[in-house]
């Protein structure tokens, strides 16, 4: 198990390497650490992290990770220092770089919109007007749940996956 934050500045270290640091916000990096955390529970039925995740306002929130970032608002975030780096296990980082191929070329914006449309965040909601704060828990079965699916979906983008159904 990482921290959020090890997986927070991973995602900001690609974001980088890609040529998308312009679009890495605090926001961004709180809907990727919400996707590594049920892609991590659907392969490995374990958490990735052990910090909470919470159905606020505008979407799924780690709340240390966005309190640590809070500073920035909604600016591009810092490269991470090198030596804050985390050094993670060949596993995480294959969930992690699944979660960034997948989810990374996307607009926080956008990928606010599809948290709002999943039933995770809209289950720990439930009976809140849209405009409520909320530290609501999303629950670890609902982020696994989600992360099947999203495991399904990405397979079928796969190019592969056209070609191996078409054979079966």
């Amino acid at each position: 198990m990482i921290s959020c934050l090890d997986a927070a500045q991973y995602f900001i270290a690609r974001a980088y390497e890609d040529g998308l640091e312009v679009d890495i916000t605090n926001m961004k990096v709180q809907k990727l650490l919400y996707y590594a955390q049920s892609l991590h529970l659907a392969l490995y039925d374990q958490p990735l992290f052990a910090e909470e995740i919470q159905a606020w306002r505008y979407g799924p929130v780690r709340p240390p990770a966005y309190r640590f970032y809070s500073d920035f608002e909604a600016q591009q975030l810092p490269f991470p220092e090198r030596k804050k780096l985390p050094h993670l296990s060949k596993e995480i980082q294959s969930v992690l770089d699944e979660v960034w191929d997948h989810f990374g070329n996307y607009h926080a914006y956008r990928l606010s919109d599809m948290s709002h449309g999943e039933f995770p965040w809209q289950k720990a909601r439930r009976g809140l007007p849209a405009e409520a704060s909320s530290t609501q828990p999303i629950s670890l079965d609902d982020l696994k749940a989600l992360g099947d699916q999203k495991l399904e979906q990405i397979e079928r983008s796969s190019p592969v996956y056209d070609a191996a159904v078409s054979q079966s």
